[in-house]
Order: C-alpha cells, then structure tokens, then sequence
C-alpha cells in the first residue's frame, strides 16, 4: 500500500495600517511583518527553486490569505521593506566596529550577507512582486494555494449568522481569484474552527476539500475506520483531509523539534540590550524597542563562547531533524497500513499555521526543505492537498464533530477572560451590517461607499488574530485599539446612515488608511433565504 505525506502552511497575517502617524505607532508589528518577508516567505521561495533544480519531487499546500497579499501588493509596503534591510544592513556594519568576539562577528557577517541578499532577490529576482512568484510556483505544480476567509474569523462563534460566515467565505473566493486569476479546490478554515453546516456554505462556493483537526474526526459518532489515514467526506461530499492534532507539540513543545540548543535564540536580540545610539537607524530614539534580527545565540542559555550561535551546526541538525522526522512519520504510515481497512494508500497530513511553524524557529525552512529531501531518499511522495481528492464522491461519509485547532481544542483562548468582551461588539455589529445590506439593497454613491467601508471594518473587527494577541499578552495594546478602531469607524458608517449625514472627508480618510477588498460590495452581507 503507498503511502504518502502531505504538507499544508497557512500563513498568519492581520492587517497593518502604515502611512503617517500609523507607520511610527504600528512600527512592532511592521517590523515583524517583514521579518516574515526576510525568514519565512522569500526562503519558501527559493527553498522551491532548488528543490527543483536539483530534480527533488514533491510539492505542498500554502494559504495566503487576503490581507497578506494586500501588503504584499502595496507599492508602499514594498519601498518600506527595501529601507528597512538598508537600515538593518547599516546597523550590522556598525556593529561589526563594536563587537570585538570573532565568533559574534563571524555572525554579523552573515547578517550582513543575508540582508544584503535579499535586497537584491527582492528587487532583481522578484522584481519586488512576491505574489507573481508564488503565483508561478503553482503554473509549475510546486505549490497548491489554498482559499480561506476574506479575514481570520473563527467561524463557531457565528455559527447561527450564516450571512456572516457566508460573507467571509464570499470575499475570501474573490480576493483569491483578484490575486491568483483561478479557482483554488481546497479552502482553509481559520484555526481548523468546525461548527455544523459550514461544509454546506463551503462547498456551495465550489470548493472540493478542507482540513480538519483530528479531534473532528476521531470524535465523531461514526468515526471511519482509517481514522486520520485516509481522506473522509461530508454528507455533501465536501473532502476532508484529517491532520494530526499533535504536531504543533511535536514542533514547539517542552521537547519539540525547534527547542534544540543548537538553534539560534530568537528571544536574545540586540534590539533589546543596546542603548537607543547603538541601536540606530533600525529603531530611532525615543521609540519602542523591537527586534533587529542581529542575534548572537544559540539555546543553551549560557554565558559563554558555547551560547555563541553557529549556522552551519544548526543547519547540520536541522538535516538529522528532518530526517528523523520523515522516518517517524514513514514509521507510522506503515503501521496504519497494516492494521487499517485496505485502501489505495495511506496519508499523513502535516498541516501548520505559520506561527506553529516558523514563529521562535530561524532554521525552519531548513528543516522542511531537508523533510523534502528525505522524503525523497525514502521514497516517500510529499504531495498537495487537491493531490489525495480524486475519489471525492466514493469516500467514506462521516459527521464532523465541533473541534478548533487552537486553546486545548475548542477555540476557548478566544473567548478567555481578557478578550471575551469582544465578541459582543462584532455579534452587535454583524446583526447591523446583515440589516443595513437588506435597508440599502440599491443605493448608489456616497451611501455605497458608506456600508462598503462598514462592511470592510466589520471584518476587520472580526480577525481573531486580535483576540489572540490580546489573550497571549503579546502586543494586547495594539490590538485592542486596533479592534477598537475598527468597531468604532463601523458604528459611524451606522449612525451616519441612520441620521442620512456623513462627513466626505471622514470617509475619505477612513477609505485611505483601510485601503484593502477595493472591490468589497456590501451586499454579500444580505439575508440568504
């Protein structure tokens, strides 16, 4: 029986406002924003071209959702990006003048040498468009795009607001088809959140398959006897590939794959030790302090030449982890081959948020470029999600079992005791926006423009990305004003068209600085009869 390992990445990204005043005061999550540009996005790239180059096979599923590729696309985003590796670049060259640790400054070098580089690829080889790469990554069936919601809603907590979910659903399929020009077959739900009938509304607009936590399938009343092993399908048909519920644990938890001494310490950055002056031009004076990607460390939490961080050892072990990964998870899929009803294969789905994956993790794309590699040795298939779909309409029909991929499976951090008060602002918002699209089916003009810019800041309230933020105590300041921006810049677009006066240049402003769905209609939100 064959067996075969699928991998799926959702990226995580929620938007950043970032011209004017929003560029210093969002400054944080900028910083982390292109980070990700630099660690995760642009080395998924070229991880796919030398994989190709040196004829290794196999290919994965990759969500880019929408208000990821709306940053990617702003021309002021990308020039923001290019000064930031310049700044980052200067800031190595003076701290090549002050360090005096051959060791320390052999990793300078390297800083120096990465940023330099991606400057170049970002500019000659991308042509500063990371979208028309991913987008040719998929002509040559290396990469699977994936659709999901237009912004993370966790979709349980609106399980009775089909027009909402309906609505996100919608925007999100159009976004894909703006960016991508095609129509994806499998679609992501947001942090894996099941609730009865969604596979209804996610089906009826013309996606095959989605994924599931295990917890979905292995719970259900009539559970299939190849378990998380082998594709299940929904009543209507709608695929559901299974993954296994301990893989985040397996990556970050107490023994987990990234928290090998080896690695680089992604918590030790010199934007937190140096002085304001030595700091410059990355982090002006005066401004919150944030990470600089200059970091000297490894693991061991040591206050020797031990703790120093060596590249080409982390990048040895991220080989044998990798290795050692593909074995245990090829180990697996022949046990369930032998003990499992007979099928045509067997499957093993690896499927990650971004965060679970690359977040506290430098070498991770290392690692999964080198679990390709492996699996290839072993002849092991590593293939997409669309890839295991074929008997759509003969598998095994189950009824999914309510499970999230998140708190200890049921989505409970999103409703904790620091952010459960926000829900019903976007509950209260979600009933006027459905109300508003049946009072305004045809107007025109500014009215139009009105209830598209609720429509937009609805959804944005609705990002549970937020709610996580403020639960994890990461940067709960920025997310409360944030959702508070978006609640607030709604119940205007409300009062306004309750009392029939607004305020063009308000609106305006407001279209400026939440410039994302430019093609949003409002009437998506209408009641579904």
């Amino acid at each position: 029986m064959e067996k075969k390992l699928s991998i799926i990445i959702k990226a995580t990204q929620d938007y950043i406002r970032h011209f004017g005043d929003f560029e210093k005061s969002n400054a944080i999550v900028l910083n982390i924003f292109f980070d990700t540009i630099s660690d995760v996005y642009i080395p998924l790239l070229r991880m796919v071209s030398r994989l190709e180059e040196d004829g290794v096979p196999g290919s994965f599923g990759l969500v880019l959702p929408p208000l990821l590729c709306n940053l990617f696309a702003d021309s002021d985003i990308q020039n923001m990006y290019i000064m930031n590796l310049e700044k980052r670049i200067a800031l190595g060259h003076k701290e090549l003048e002050r360090v005096e640790n051959e060791h320390i400054k052999e990793n300078i070098h390297e800083t120096i040498a990465k940023y330099e580089l991606l400057k170049k690829d970002f500019i000659e080889r991308y042509n500063r468009d990371l979208i028309s790469a991913f987008i040719e990554c998929m002509k040559k069936g290396r990469i699977e795009l994936l659709g999901t919601c237009g912004t993370d809603l966790f979709l349980p907590h609106y399980a009775d607001l089909k027009e909402i979910v309906s609505a996100q659903i919608e925007s999100g399929l159009h976004a894909y088809r703006q960016f991508f020009g095609t129509v994806p077959d499998g679609f992501w739900l947001p942090a894996f959140g099941y609730m009865n009938g969604v596979e209804k509304l996610i089906k009826a607009y013309g996606y095959s398959y989605t994924v599931l936590d295990a917890r979905s399938v292995l719970f259900s009343e009539n559970c299939p006897e190849s378990g998380i092993f082998y594709p299940v399908r929904t009543e209507n048909s709608l695929v559901v590939l299974p993954r296994d519920s301990r893989l985040p644990s397996q990556i970050n938890g107490e023994n987990g794959i990234a928290k090998n001494q080896v690695y680089r310490n992604e918590n030790r950055d010199i934007g937190y030790d140096l002085t304001p002056v030595q700091l410059e031009p990355v982090i002006e004076i005066g401004s919150v302090r944030y990470a600089t990607g200059y970091k000297y460390w490894n693991r061991c939490f040591e206050d020797s030449d031990k703790a120093v961080y060596n590249r080409k050892n982390a990048l040895e072990q991220a080989r044998t982890d990798a290795e050692k990964f593909v074995s245990e998870k090829l180990a697996l899929l022949e046990e369930a081959a032998e003990n499992l009803p007979s099928n045509d294969y067997v499957s093993y789905i690896c499927a990650f948020e971004s965060d679970e994956l690359f977040r506290n993790w430098n070498e991770s794309v290392q690692w999964l470029e080198n679990v390709f590699r492996s699996a290839a040795e072993k002849n092991l298939p590593v293939v997409s999600g669309n890839q295991l779909i074929d008997k759509q309409y003969s598998l095994t029909k189950f009824t999914p079992y309510y499970s999230a991929g998140i708190g200890d499976g049921y989505g409970e951090n999103l409703l904790s005791s620091k952010n459960c008060w926000m829900i019903r602002h976007t509950r209260k918002a979600c009933e006027r926006m459905i109300d508003l699209a049946d009072r305004f089916p045809n107007d025109t003009g500014l009215k139009t423009r009105l209830l598209n810019l609720g429509a937009k800041e609805l959804m944005l309230a609705q990002s549970m990305h937020l709610a996580k933020t403020i639960d994890n105590s990461l940067y709960p300041n920025l997310a409360e004003r944030r959702f508070r921006d978006s609640i607030n810049a709604f119940t205007a677009v409300f009062d306004s068209l309750g009392s029939n006066t607004v305020s063009t240049e308000w609106l305006t402003t407001m279209e400026m600085q939440d410039s994302i769905f430019p093609w949003m209609n409002y009437r998506i939100f209408s009641k579904k009869h």
